[in-house]
């Protein structure tokens, strides 16, 4: 009933309102009568020219790489670290130090263990001894904001230079 009672109390006054046309007719018959240029004209494409591959040194680029896998060298100083080979790998030693951040820590029957988390979101913990990266890198120590990791890298004699790098903690 309201709907029906402004509908008639609306409508008066819309039958006041003049609307004028004209200008808008103008600007229709103006803008139809104009004439715009068509260029048909296709472009001339550049020929070129095919390249073929062919392999020189090195591996094929279009084939997925091989995980290089360091041996043991036999006529290494034997002054010079080496790492243990024959050990069984820890998953977090499938990612660079670059994939892996610190999350926190968890005292564990008051051992301190860190909260290490992947690129992918998987979270796991390690303590000192585990192994983590790609350079087999050994957990040192623990603290609340740091993990401290001790990394072996090969240099062209067979050796194997130890490094200490460090994993900070990531606040969010």
């Amino acid at each position: 009933m309201r709907i029906l009672i402004l509908l008639f109390m609306t409508l008066p006054l819309f039958s006041c309102v003049e609307v004028k046309v004209d200008d808008l007719q103008d600007f229709v018959v103006k803008t139809k009568s104009q004439v715009y240029p068509i260029n048909d004209k296709v472009p001339t494409l550049k020929k070129i020219e095919a390249l073929t591959f062919e392999k020189t040194e090195g591996r094929n680029p279009f084939s997925e790489p091989k995980a290089e896998i360091p041996v043991a060298v036999e006529n290494a100083p034997k002054s010079c670290p080496q790492p243990n080979f024959s050990r069984k790998k820890h998953p977090l030693e499938m990612y660079s130090l670059d994939n892996l951040s610190m999350r926190g820590t968890l005292t564990i029957d008051g051992n301190l263990w860190a909260l290490i988390s992947v690129s992918g979101g998987e979270l796991y913990k390690v303590k000192p001894g585990d192994y983590l990266g790609l350079n087999y890198g050994k957990v040192l120590k623990i603290t609340a904001n740091k993990v401290e990791i001790l990394e072996l890298a090969a240099d062209k004699d067979g050796c194997w230079e130890e490094r200490i790098t460090q994993l900070m903690l990531i606040s969010q």
